[in-house]
């Protein structure tokens, strides 16, 4: 595998043919997805007469991706050319979305095939995702990696901002609009991923049989022996979870308790996903401004502080600004934190490291999401917030106490491949080993795919788990 080196003066961003190619054609599929996902819902429900049961069988299908098939997708993502597999799975998605448009033409969908579609998508999707962040170091030059992840989360952002407003209104329209849409966004990855020249196969990529199960408990003990993520996944776990308790109280807060019709809501969300996407212009900035702890430990302080403030103000435009600084913080960690996984963790381990964080820091929302109602019963929205600001609260203690993450410094360039712990015959070609995991700063991965990150999410929705 080759990747670009610093020897000469990098183009910018703007003007590398490769990322700009990557960056384009998965930002229209990022945005198909928004259009189509928020449409899943309501076409479950049209199938279905309207049974809210039917509606969470969709909701589930769109979930079971995650659990089945992310730890296989980073061992396939670390074995294969990486460019194939965002096309192929590209492709994938095309013949899916377009399936579920005309079927609905031709008014011969139903739900059993409709939550079969619904996994197959989130499959490919999934795939895609950690194929492209382990691509992102081989296409930009290290001292870019900051400006590149920085992109990638505002595209996230951006598209999730407006992606659902023009999903619901397609879908008004016409039901088959948002998934022709998503699937002209899916054709346009797919064409714009063939004409990518960097090479993304990792090392050691097609060299004979591959032993899966060897090639996945590789990836375990490496994240293991790891003190940082040791720390870190717990960490991120149950501030994702915290973080969807605020997701789900906040609904009850504003058309409950204060009384404002649920299209305020709506509102709400708009405030918080421009915050999200000024943390994500701005993220650059922050990480030249802060070292790497205090933005991991600061992150969660200041989160708790938000949480708390939101006890004690009223009127969806306030509740706005504290859950938008919310999402400015979360989209900054989130870019903060990509960065430092791409550069810490070895090339051919890329895949594996992020699917297995992202496994493990899923409990943290599924938890959240149980808790919150059980919460909201017993207290009020003012008292759900105030014990989630505490958890938030010492989390951030957490943090600061363990010595791991204060030591966390990013590499100063692109990862190296590390040597195979216990190698069988015939090793891997590729790149000199990098440094044994416990004499470097660990590693961070992200969780699953694309996004995207670390950060609160529409009110009333899953959060996904926050990136390490």
């Amino acid at each position: 595998m080759t990747a670009p080196t610093e020897s000469t003066a990098p183009v910018p961003l703007r003007r590398n043919r490769d990322f700009l190619l990557l960056w384009t054609g998965n930002w229209l599929q990022f945005f198909g997805s928004r259009l189509s996902g928020v449409c899943y819902p309501l076409l479950a429900l049209g199938l279905s007469g309207g049974s809210a049961r039917v509606a969470g069988y969709a909701a589930t299908a769109a979930v079971l991706p995650y659990l089945l098939f992310q730890l296989p997708a980073g061992v396939l993502v670390d074995g294969w050319d990486r460019r194939r597999v965002m096309q192929l799975s590209a492709l994938g998605r095309l013949l899916v979305l377009t399936t579920v448009g005309v079927a609905l033409v031709l008014d011969r969908l139903d739900v059993r095939a409709l939550v079969v579609l619904i996994g197959l998508d989130v499959s490919c999707a999934l795939f895609s995702s950690l194929a492209e962040r382990a691509s992102i170091p081989v296409i930009v030059p290290a001292g870019q990696l900051r400006s590149a992840m920085a992109q990638n989360e505002a595209r996230g952002r951006v598209a999730g901002l407006v992606g659902g407003p023009i999903g619901t209104v397609l879908y008004t329209w016409t039901k088959s609009a948002p998934y022709f849409a998503a699937a002209f966004g899916a054709a346009v990855a797919a064409v714009n991923v063939r004409f990518i020249r960097s090479d993304c196969r990792p090392p050691g990529a097609g060299t004979g049989h591959r032993d899966v199960r060897r090639e996945l408990l590789d990836g375990l003990d490496w994240v293991r022996r790891h003190r940082f993520l040791r720390a870190a996944i717990p960490l991120v776990s149950a501030s994702s979870g915290l973080l969807q308790v605020v997701s789900l109280a906040l609904v009850v807060v504003l058309v409950k308790e204060q009384g404002h019709d649920p299209d305020t809501v709506g509102l709400l969300v708009g405030i918080s996903g421009c915050g999200g996407a000024v943390g994500a212009l701005t993220a650059r900035w922050w990480m030249g401004l802060l070292p790497f702890p205090v933005l991991l430990v600061g992150g969660f302080a200041v989160w708790s502080a938000l949480i708390a403030g939101m006890a004690f103000v009223t009127g969806p435009l306030a509740l706005g600004v504290l859950f938008g600084a919310m999402n400015l913080v979360g989209a900054v960690f989130g870019v903060a934190t990509a960065v430092y996984q791409l550069t810490a963790t070895p090339a051919r381990l890329q895949g594996r490291v992020a699917s297995i964080a992202g496994l493990l820091t899923a409990g943290g929302p599924a938890l959240g999401a149980f808790a919150s109602g059980h919460l909201l019963d017993r207290f009020d929205g003012a008292g759900t917030m105030l014990i989630t600001a505490g958890g938030m609260a010492l989390v951030a203690l957490c943090a600061a106490a363990v010595p791991a993450v204060r030591q966390a410094r990013p590499a100063a360039q692109a990862p190296e491949p590390d040597p195979d712990p216990d190698p069988e015959p015939g090793p891997e070609p590729g790149p000199e080993p990098g440094p044994e995991p416990d004499s470097t700063p660990e590693p961070e991965p992200q969780p699953g795919p694309e996004p995207e990150p670390g950060q609160a999410t529409e009110p009333g929705q899953a959060t996904e788990p926050t990136r390490v």
